[in-house]
């Protein structure tokens, strides 16, 4: 995650655009903060409100960017300076797999990542300095807060027992189909032939043949010599028309002709599964890690809050003073 959110900020940034006169828009220990920094930080979320007709919402909007992201620089100045302060040190494998973990995320090769940072006015260096940097910020929390980070098993379990929604499985049905291709933009004579083959198929169904049977006899789809079996099937992963009429079937019970844009379907559920929450042994781990990052942002939180309560920050920007 941390990899691809280094990936999203810096692809975000626009170029600079190499001001003569950069406005000064605070101080952190001394460090200047530009108003261009600023901006490059703020990204997307600055042009978004710079977008709005003018007036106070406007103002209001590009004030709360500007604000977020001064809080970001200013914590990443205090971090470098306890990062020099405690000898943390990040190794050049440690930079190179994260950004192998960026390619990955994102299917990227070397030549299109260096593409995408360029159209940005970055090059390879500057982007390995950004990761360097977030890397040092989190070992120095990591080093920081290590020890206060405690999840007990009875934690795990009183979560995942106050947010059963969070662990739903999702239902799935087990579902033959017999399928009748309909051509194109066939007429109203081949329609009809092709629904007269799947009534018949639907009549040996009711009369009590075998599902499979009937499927690798008549089915016209590559399931046939299956006997129509499509597998487990989840909702969002079919056609509407099949999810409506599959989902309304209890295991065993047979569909009318179904009509779909390829053509007309007869399905079959055999078996349903999920819909429940799932197990306390199966998700713990998932419900721990949760937990862990929950309570890490916390700390870190209070940790920039301790580091900035000792630090000199002076304000000269307007609109970070709102």
């Amino acid at each position: 995650m941390l990899s691809l959110l280094i990936l999203l900020a810096a692809l975000d940034t626009p170029a600079p655009h190499g001001r003569v006169l950069d406005r000064v828009a605070a101080t952190v220990n001394g460090e200047v903060v530009t108003l261009t920094e600023l901006e490059e930080r703020a990204g997307a979320e600055l042009r978004r409100a710079d977008a709005q007709p003018a007036g106070a919402a406007r103002a209001k909007a590009r004030a709360r960017a500007l604000k977020a992201a001064f809080d970001a620089l200013t914590a990443e100045r205090l971090f470098q300076g306890q990062v020099a302060a405690l000898g943390v040190e990040i190794s050049e494998p440690e930079i190179d797999a994260v950004i192998e973990d960026v390619k990955r995320r994102n299917n990227l090769d070397d030549a299109r990542l260096d593409d995408a940072l360029r159209a940005q006015g970055l090059d390879r260096a500057s982007y390995r300095k950004a990761v360097k940097r977030d890397l040092e910020s989190m070992r120095l929390v990591q080093l920081k807060i290590r020890n206060k980070v405690k999840v007990t098993d009875e934690d795990v379990k009183n979560y995942w027992q106050t947010h059963p929604q969070e662990f739903r499985a999702g239902e799935e049905l087990r579902v033959r189909h017999i399928f009748m291709a309909l051509p194109q933009g066939a007429d109203t004579t081949e329609v009809a032939r092709v629904q007269a083959l799947a009534q018949k198929a639907l009549a040996r169904l009711k009369s009590g043949e075998d599902f499979g049977k009937v499927a690798r006899e008549m089915s016209q789809g590559p399931s046939a010599p299956d006997g129509g079996e499509l597998g487990w099937l989840r909702r969002g992963t079919v056609q509407p028309d099949v999810e409506k009429a599959a989902f309304g079937l209890q295991p065993g019970q047979i569909s009318g002709l179904v009509r779909t844009r390829p053509g007309i379907q007869i399905l079959q559920v055999e078996e349903r599964r999920g819909g429940g929450v799932r197990p306390l042994e199966e998700v713990k781990e998932e419900v721990r890690d949760r937990l862990v990052n929950d309570q890490g942002d916390t700390y870190r939180a209070q940790y920039i809050a301790e580091l900035r309560k000792d630090a000199i920050v002076e304000v000269k920007l307007p609109e970070l003073k709102e």
